[in-house]
């Protein structure tokens, strides 16, 4: 019996230990920011199906987080503005980190996907948190093995903070850039009208980048004039100059039909994540 009643007291303690707040637990504070925080369970489960679910789906969400990172922050959505014979204009493309350019129905794909599995990564980490409670409820009933399995306890809320919180900064951003993109669509320009660009080079933007007049009606008109205004002849003329020769040095990244879409056209992208 004495034997017994000293288990039961040890699970109670391990599950004081894990489940109080931080602040209980001699004032000590984790200093590792949710955003550095790395996941590292190794696949055991517990043996408790409340936990190990809280444990599945947490790595669910994790290992999604990794793949939106490694397949969707490939290319950098950029724009650029050019005053050419008095009038300005904004072209807009994506690179990737050595400035190699994604051809339009690439930039569709990415905008597209980034939207789709960003907002699924918000949902994952929203149905993660609401089974961190019950998980934490469960985790003296492991007896010893809550030693074990407590750090899972107190690092899920870390990677549900990096899908809450990480995702919904970028997947916004991303709605902001599908938006962006698709504006640039209507009053698009063919850019060899401007007369100032190779020809090698306008090759490569009528298969990577958008191009359109800004005119008075559009909300950064004036301060764009304004700013190319400014500057010298000269300068205009440099900075054009310096615009083709990036156009030159950069490769277009052959297309992949797996990652390619000619259009993105749906309404509901148009709310940002709450």
């Amino acid at each position: 019996m004495t034997k017994k009643l000293l288990a039961l007291c040890l699970v109670a303690l391990i599950g004081m230990f894990f489940c109080t707040p931080a602040s209980a637990q001699k004032k000590k504070k984790d200093k590792t920011s949710y955003k550095d925080y790395v996941w590292d369970w190794n696949g055991t489960l517990s043996g408790d199906s409340v936990f190990d679910n809280y444990l599945l789906k947490v790595d669910t969400l994790w290992n999604n987080l990794q793949t939106y990172k490694q397949t969707y922050e490939t290319f950098t959505y950029k724009t650029d503005t050019l005053l050419v014979n008095g009038k300005p204009y904004i072209m807009a493309y994506m690179q990737d980190k050595d400035g190699n350019m994604a051809t339009k129905s690439r930039v569709n794909w990415q905008i597209y996907n980034c939207v789709i599995a960003g907002t699924n990564i918000v949902l994952d980490a929203t149905n993660a948190s609401l089974l961190t409670a019950s998980a934490s409820l469960a985790l003296p009933g492991l007896g010893l093995n809550a030693i074990v399995f407590g750090k899972y306890i107190k690092g899920g809320p870390m990677v549900i903070a990096q899908g809450m919180n990480q995702m919904k900064e970028m997947n916004n951003a991303n709605k902001a850039n599908k938006r962006s993109w698709a504006a640039m669509k209507n009053g698009a320009i063919d850019p060899a009208t401007l007369g100032v660009f190779s020809d090698d080079v306008i090759e490569k933007m009528n298969k990577c980048c958008r191009i359109k007049e800004i005119v008075e009606t559009d909300e950064e008109y004036e301060a764009i004039v304004t700013r190319k205004r400014e500057k010298t002849d000269e300068e205009l003329l440099a900075e054009v100059q310096a615009e083709n020769d990036m156009w030159i040095a950069s490769a277009v990244i052959p297309e992949d039909e797996n990652t390619s879409l000619d259009e993105i056209d749906d309404a509901s992208f148009d709310e940002d994540i709450a």
